[in-house]
């Protein structure tokens, strides 16, 4: 029997299409034996662990707006915004599970501003793994945990499918969220939003932070790159993401379509997978 580890990798609101990937594998009856996550693909990989179907995933990712999640920090917090809304919807979705109380293994990547390591959890709290991996520096805060500084993993591995492998995958099947546009092609109206999700489009289609984005994207890339060449996984799915900006929530519904096309491009792939399970 084969075991399948399911690598989903950070993006923000690009996460949504790791949601339509999970709903066309769940279709296809691919289950994964252990989930690795990275920043969103941790928050959505520890939903998936604690049992949660696709479907309901998206309930859960229509309320993970800026409105309603986030609230201004407390000026003694190194970060813009509060995490404490995320930590009290996680907790109303899944509980307070220990790693230990999940249904399947799960590990989420973070890194340690004092070591400068990426790290791996897998044991403790759920929920503290899950705000450590989504810390995206500046806009939300670290996570301190024993001596460590935990921010989003997607500093050191953004698709950490090599995790996966390390952990006694089989076969890994990774979704990585970097294949988007650099630049927006056209102003769009903002529709029926709230002011701080303007705010965050407003930023978003600037230029500056276009080049900003693009460049981050870069960077992942390249990290990306060099795992993939020590130790690559064996179906790597890259949904078209776009210009879905990293705090586009309000998007979801491409990104679900996203992840979904990019399960049919390879669906006779993932059929032999089936067949080995």
């Amino acid at each position: 029997m084969t075991k399948l580890g399911l690598v989903l990798g950070g993006g923000g609101a690009r996460g949504a299409a790791h949601i339509g990937v999970l709903l066309e594998l769940a279709r296809l009856g691919v289950q994964p034996d252990l989930v690795v996550g990275t920043s969103i693909g941790g928050l959505l990989g520890a939903l998936l662990a604690a049992g949660l179907a696709a479907e309901d995933m998206m309930d859960f990712f229509q309320q993970f707006n800026l409105e309603q999640l986030y609230r201004p920090a407390d000026l003694r917090i190194p970060a813009l915004v509060s995490n404490r809304r995320v930590e009290k919807r996680l907790e109303k979705t899944i509980g307070r599970p220990t790693f230990a109380d999940l249904k399947l293994p799960l590990a989420v990547v973070a890194t340690d501003l004092v070591s400068r390591q990426e790290v791996i959890l897998q044991t403790g709290d759920v929920v503290t793994a899950v705000l450590a991996t989504i810390a995206i520096p500046v806009a939300l805060p670290p996570v301190e945990l024993d001596d460590m500084i935990l921010v989003d993993g997607g500093v050191k591995n953004n698709t950490p499918f090599n995790v996966a492998r390390q952990l006694g995958a089989d076969y890994v099947l990774a979704v990585d969220l970097t294949n988007t546009a650099p630049y927006e092609p056209m102003q769009r109206r903002y529709g029926r939003t709230g002011p701080l999700t303007k705010a965050a489009e407003l930023v978003q289609r600037n230029e500056l932070w276009w080049v900003l984005a693009a460049t981050l994207d870069v960077i992942t890339a390249q990290t990306m790159e060099m795992h993939l060449a020590k130790e690559p996984p064996d179906l790597l799915l890259r949904p078209e993401i776009g210009t879905i900006g990293l705090f586009d929530f309000h998007r979801w519904q491409e990104g679900v379509s996203a992840g979904r096309t990019a399960v049919w491009q390879v669906e006779h792939l993932l059929e032999e997978v089936v067949s080995k399970q």
